[in-house]
């Protein structure tokens, strides 16, 4: 027969130039316009991005500046820090060890972990590794990470502290974001292999992968001089802030890369867990990373702005839909810093892209107009994410000065504190948190929790007090209330408050100091 004439053969061979021509339709120099508009209108400082296609790197650049009014430009090779992005290396970790026969998914992480301890007894015996990076453990989204952001204390002693945090959702029967579990899945596998965590991410991952560029700590950045500012709004300004330093909650958060390594990381997890000849982790341990095994419900807007038709965690991922693909996507987040990688692994596609810059909306701006360019070049011409993400961040600002208001309309006035505010002094405790601190400073009440939990109070009403923190956490409001209780015999006995979630501390008696 002649193979000229065969169907399935010309199929074959349509299919073959329409890949090779699938990079060569996109204009990159026009991507290039739009990521630069898009930091532009932001006020970004600086933006680095990486694409990856058909096992390429095909296109990896930086964007401004790695601090504000500096003339420090970032590359390709510009060190961030990823945050939660770290969370799928812990897993890759856990299943090498799956590889070796060394775990199962569906452990008990009592098994490994003797002194791990929740607050319900049931979920400490039946929590599983599996458990642990799905987010289904039932404590609250960001529960108990007050215990770690600008706090000293070592997983060991947080990982003591864990059955005295509540949780406030169904154990496996419900989604809620947790860092605190992976820094214990990250503690399971250092008890079972015996190496430090950031130590096995370098040794097994790092190196094979010739990510030279990437570290575990900010320890690390302090003699690298490529290497980008945080940076956040306040005040109406953009101004650099501190790193956060992560050491204690490595497993969760704490790898720093730029967009070049982090491209590598992503063709590891679109070639099936292999690179070159070297299989780094097996191909069924990748499936089963970007499996689902929690249901996240959509919102209506999501579903509205994304075209989000499901949602999901996997494990150390998310998994959802661009169009009618399937992605494998994570965030990352920490003061001033925010980066997104999306992979969409039946096109062999991926995107890494950083910010030092919080908060997050640039970067969905930026990585929803390149997965236009190269899947729907027909809604790129069209579509503006950075002006619709703009309109929606500003739409929700107006909210909360609405919400402002009408805080402002149900305040009590021309009330007065029911003591005087030396009678509010003290040490208060809570038995997951441990010590927070109420002083007088040049006649005013201070609340003091840790660096980034500490603010200054005013009289709202009665006794609640308005507290401003001082050093902010990005996603965290930057007010709040704290609400004392006085007992019968007019003595304060404790105070209310909120982080991420609503905690008491009971007031300690001068013989508990």
């Amino acid at each position: 027969m002649n193979r000229l004439f065969n169907p399935l053969f010309y199929l074959v061979l349509v299919l073959f130039f329409s890949i090779g021509l699938f990079a060569q339709t996109v204009d990159l120099t026009a991507i290039d316009r739009a990521i630069e508009k898009t930091r532009t209108d932001w006020q970004i400082p600086g933006v680095a991005v990486a694409i990856v296609k058909d096992g390429k790197l095909i296109h990896a650049k930086g964007y401004g500046t790695r601090t504000i009014d500096k003339d420090e430009p970032v590359d390709e090779n510009t060190l961030f820090a990823v945050a939660s992005n770290s969370k799928a290396f812990t897993v890759s970790l856990l299943g090498i060890l799956v590889d070796a026969g060394k775990l199962r998914w569906d452990d008990k992480v009592v098994d490994h972990l003797p002194n791990f301890q929740m607050f319900d007894p049931y979920v400490t015996r039946e929590m599983t590794v599996r458990d642990l990076v799905t987010h289904r453990s039932g404590l609250p989204t960001f529960g108990g990470d007050h215990i770690w952001i600008g706090n000293s204390l070592s997983s060991d002693e947080i990982l003591a502290r864990l059955r005295h945090l509540e949780p406030n959702g169904l154990f496996r029967s419900s989604y809620h974001y947790q860092n605190l579990m992976f820094m214990v899945a990250g503690m399971v596998y250092e008890k079972i292999s015996g190496e430090k965590w950031g130590e096995a991410v370098e040794k097994h991952l790092f190196k094979p992968l010739g990510m030279n560029r990437s570290n575990t700590s900010i320890r690390a950045l302090a003699n690298d001089k490529n290497v980008a500012s945080p940076h956040e709004p306040r005040n109406g300004k953009t101004v650099p802030v501190a790193y956060d330093l992560l050491d204690n909650v490595a497993p969760a958060a704490a790898v720093n890369a730029s967009v070049a390594d982090m491209s590598k990381w992503m063709q590891l997890h679109l070639n099936n867990g292999k690179v070159g000849d070297s299989q780094i982790i097996s191909a069924k341990v990748v499936r089963e990373m970007q499996a689902i095994y929690n249901p996240i419900p959509i919102s209506e807007a999501a579903e509205n702005l994304y075209g989000r038709k499901f949602s999901g965690a996997g494990m150390g991922w998310f998994i959802s839909n661009y169009g009618g693909y399937k992605t494998v996507s994570h965030g990352g987040g920490m003061s001033g810093m925010i980066s997104l990688q999306t992979l969409i692994p039946e096109a062999d596609f991926g995107v890494m892209v950083v910010t030092n810059y919080a908060p997050d909306s640039p970067t969905r701006a930026i990585t929803n107009l390149i997965l236009d360019a190269f899947f729907q070049p027909e809604t790129a011409e069209k579509r503006n994410w950075s002006a619709e993400l703009l309109e929606q961040v500003n739409k929700q600002h107006q909210k909360s000065e609405l919400a402002e208001n009408e805080l402002a309309a149900q305040r009590i006035k021309n009330t007065k504190p029911s003591l005087p505010l030396d009678e509010y002094t003290g040490t208060y405790f809570d038995a997951f948190s441990g010590n927070a601190e109420v002083r007088l400073e040049k006649g005013n009440l201070v609340f003091d929790y840790n660096p980034r939990h500490l603010g200054d109070l005013t009289h709202w009403h009665a006794d609640i007090f308005r507290v401003v923190w001082r050093d902010p956490i990005f996603d965290m409001p930057a007010k709040s209330f704290i609400s004392f209780r006085i007992n019968e015999k007019g003595e304060v006995v404790s105070l209310e408050t909120s982080f991420y979630d609503p905690i008491t501390f009971e007031r300690k008696h001068d013989s508990q100091k």
